[in-house]
């Protein structure tokens, strides 16, 4: 009797355990009907956050990319949060590039291409296995570079010859469909910029066609009318028009993906009934304090090293043309002879017949030397305050920007007007000071020092020394 009382009681603990309270927080009931789902998140490597998240089972992604791979789960239908989720289930792991993690969110970083296959495995309670499997396609980057003509090359204007118009595409990846849309306009005294923002600039454009992205086009001669300069009141004599051509090329596939890469290029017509040739040039000044005067002497030297043009130039973003005759490797000299802390590299071309050469953002200035300063008395009283004058002859010195003084390794306040900077003096025994004020181009002085020597009545300043010195 006793027996088949304890299996009464034992059978009734065992309901109990498995669930048949109405309030137990797992069932077979609920268990068979838990799902999950692979999530997909897009990571912006640049700017490090997540862009898009979506559910998937096929994926299309770049190399270089990385995704975030996450595990989602349901119950009965309903979303749960991955703490509730972990109580339904004994284990779950991924598998991917021959890897197993044991993690319910992860970064995947696809270093090389081809097809893959990622699988989530979950074991709940009941010994059962959720498998869920996304294909993963890993392409190549979409670019596009532009061959045919070269930038900057002559065309006749009024010629009914075929130009040929030729890129190279690379990155349509088999599983990839593409079509490439062709663009150009014409205008007068344009000049490329590395600066402009070609997708705006293609989308503003007239669409010539759009074809396989393998193959280019070809336009027909004359590519400027004669209705067309008579209604811009424009003669080709001394005029160079500018005909931009820019592709944009797709590739997308039936899943949703697209990407696209743009490339622009640019040539001239070349004048009529003259031989003699202009080169347009634009001098850049980098980090220009606004209003600043520039003096700028442009200097032509032709191979054979004989001086044949110097020009004078004194405006900031005024476009200078200069008459040339065609030759072969003319260089080009920029010199500035009002902010000497400004130097160019000089630059070499070759000078076709007929030709606008256009130069813009070819010229660049730009200050690499930092302030010069120098104490305005060495040698003065304990309680007179510490004054240095500073010199720089390039993108010049803010005066609003935050400046002090470093004392061995504290900072000290300081006042800097007309030039001066202007400090109370911070050593009560011999000590080492560095002023590293930057100019508006970044340059500053922090490896030079000065000594300040306090004596009994007054103080002594010398240098400056540099750190090597300090070193030896």
């Amino acid at each position: 009797m006793s027996k088949l009382l304890f299996g009464i009681v034992l059978a009734c603990t065992l309901l109990l355990f498995v669930g048949c309270r109405e309030d137990a927080l797992i069932s077979r009931t609920d268990i068979s009907f838990l799902q999950q789902e692979i999530l997909v998140s897009t990571w912006n490597d640049e700017d490090h956050f997540i862009q898009h998240t979506e559910q998937l089972d096929t994926l299309y992604v770049n190399q270089g990319e990385t995704v975030v791979f996450t595990a989602s789960y349901a119950l009965n239908g309903n979303a749960i949060s991955a703490d509730s989720a972990i109580n339904l289930y004994n284990s779950h792991y991924w598998e991917l590039d021959g890897e197993t993690l044991n993690a319910f969110s992860f970064e995947h970083h696809f270093d090389s291409t081809g097809y893959r296959i990622g699988i989530l495995s979950t074991i709940d309670y009941t010994g059962d296995t959720l498998r869920d499997t996304i294909h993963i396609f890993v392409g190549t980057p979409l670019s596009i570079t532009l061959v045919t003509p070269p930038r900057d090359a002559g065309i006749e204007p009024l010629s009914e010859d075929y130009i040929e118009l030729n890129w190279d595409v690379s990155g349509i990846d088999p599983w990839e469909e593409s079509y490439c849309a062709v663009y150009a306009a014409v205008t007068e005294n344009v000049s490329y910029s590395g600066q402009t923002k070609w997708l705006d600039f293609l989308d503003s454009l007239d669409d010539l066609a759009s074809n396989d992205c393998k193959s280019g086009m070809r336009l027909k001669g004359p590519l400027i009318s004669a209705q067309w300069l008579k209604k811009n009141n424009l003669d080709l004599k001394d005029t160079s028009l500018v005909i931009f051509w820019g592709v944009k090329a797709h590739a997308y596939t039936d899943f949703g993906f697209r990407e696209q890469a743009t490339d622009v290029s640019s040539f001239s017509t070349r004048f009529l009934e003259r031989k003699s040739s202009v080169i347009q040039v634009k001098p850049i000044y980098s980090n220009l304090t606004p209003g600043t005067k520039i003096s700028t002497k442009i200097v032509l030297i032709n191979a054979m090293g004989d001086t044949i043009k110097t020009v004078s130039y004194n405006e900031v973003d005024e476009l200078l043309g200069i008459n040339v005759q065609p030759q072969s490797g003319l260089h080009i000299y920029a010199n500035e002879t009002r902010l000497t802390d400004y130097e160019a590299t000089p630059i070499v071309i070759d000078v076709p017949e007929r030709s606008m050469i256009r130069l813009a953002d070819s010229i660049v200035f730009t200050d690499k030397i930092p302030p010069k300063a120098s104490p305005i008395k060495t040698s003065l009283a304990l309680t007179d305050s510490v004054k240095f004058l500073f010199m720089d002859n390039g993108a010049g010195i803010n005066p609003t920007q935050k400046i002090f003084v470093i004392a061995d390794y504290d900072t000290v306040n300081a006042t800097y007007e007309s030039s001066i900077l202007s400090f109370a003096n911070p050593c009560r025994r011999e000590c080492e000071i560095r002023i590293p004020i930057p100019d508006n181009a970044r340059n500053h002085n922090s490896e030079l020092f000065w000594k300040i020597e306090p004596g009994r009545d007054s103080l002594r300043i010398t240098g400056p020394f540099a750190q090597w010195e300090k070193q030896q």
